[in-house]
């Protein structure tokens, strides 16, 4: 599955691309699955559907009575239709510089214990509906010069920061982690009973699925795939220690479907899970 770099997929051919952008999105197909590159930090203000977006692995659920910021990165994407109507919404792409002005511009406490993270949803409240309705309007008119788009952006990130300062900081500071290795580590261990494939966390690695594989195994001695399994299996047998359902079990530790799941144990321990004790 290859990616779609984004915004530069939905703006014209030819054009380049602007500091900030608002740009109507719509698809009437009933699930969409893909892969997204992000260039920009985005804001997506959903009015109809539903779209989970996989962050690190982790994943997030978004529909119309929330906003979402994500910062420039690489993410899987699932959008589902609202019943029978298109899923729906403005995506404003921007660059770092918005953010770090408005922090720049007020004094932001913040509580270094919360989990910083590279995302930040946000309930929809009055102002938002309304600021929602006022760029719809601005769209259908051929008059939302990039100037004022970025003076629709600016608008939004004040009440934001005035709003949810504490959220909004920790998204802005995001942890970052130094180098290849150690975000490999991260992502791996945060996914170990998650089922994406090993392509799927290269992705979220930000490196190639070969510069992955290498690196794993500098890391651990082990190819991706073997540590992964060794690691569900090993839970798998715990958790049927302690009484729990093979039936259960197999999502649990991340396996797609019970078949799978007995196979490998059986191969791994020489027993079928509903043997083993």
């Amino acid at each position: 599955m290859d990616y779609v770099l984004m915004p530069d997929k939905l703006l014209i051919d030819g054009s380049s691309k602007p500091n900030v952008a608002f740009v109507s999105y719509a698809s009437e197909v009933p699930i969409v699955k893909g892969k997204s590159r992000l260039t920009q930090h985005m804001i997506s203000l959903i009015t109809h559907g539903e779209k989970i977006i996989y962050t690190d692995g982790r994943p997030i659920s978004l529909n119309s009575k929330s906003i979402l910021l994500l910062s420039a990165g690489n993410y899987l994407f699932t959008e589902r239709l609202d019943g029978s109507e298109k899923v729906k919404s403005i995506l404003v792409f921007f660059d770092s510089k918005y953010l770090q002005n408005i922090v720049n511009a007020n004094s932001l406490s913040h509580n270094n214990d919360l989990e910083k993270a590279p995302y930040a949803i946000i309930d929809k409240d009055d102002y938002l509906s309304s600021f929602i309705s006022s760029v719809e309007s601005l769209l259908n008119f051929d008059v939302f010069s990039e100037a004022m788009q970025a003076a629709k952006l600016n608008e939004l990130l004040v009440y934001l920061y005035t709003k949810y300062p504490e959220v909004l900081h920790n998204f802005q500071d995001v942890s970052i982690v130094n180098t290849t290795e150690e975000r490999i580590q991260k992502i791996t261990q945060q996914n170990v009973f998650n089922n994406l494939s090993v392509s799927e966390l290269a992705f979220f690695c930000h490196v190639s699925l070969p510069t992955f594989k290498r690196k794993f195994q500098q890391l651990y001695k082990q190819s991706p795939a073997k540590w992964m399994q060794e690691q569900r299996l090993t839970a798998a047998a715990v958790l049927l220690r302690k009484g729990v359902k093979p039936s259960e079990v197999y999502l649990q530790v991340g396996y797609e479907n019970h078949s799978s799941f007995s196979q490998a144990f059986k191969a791994h321990f020489g027993l079928q899970p509903k043997d083993y004790l």
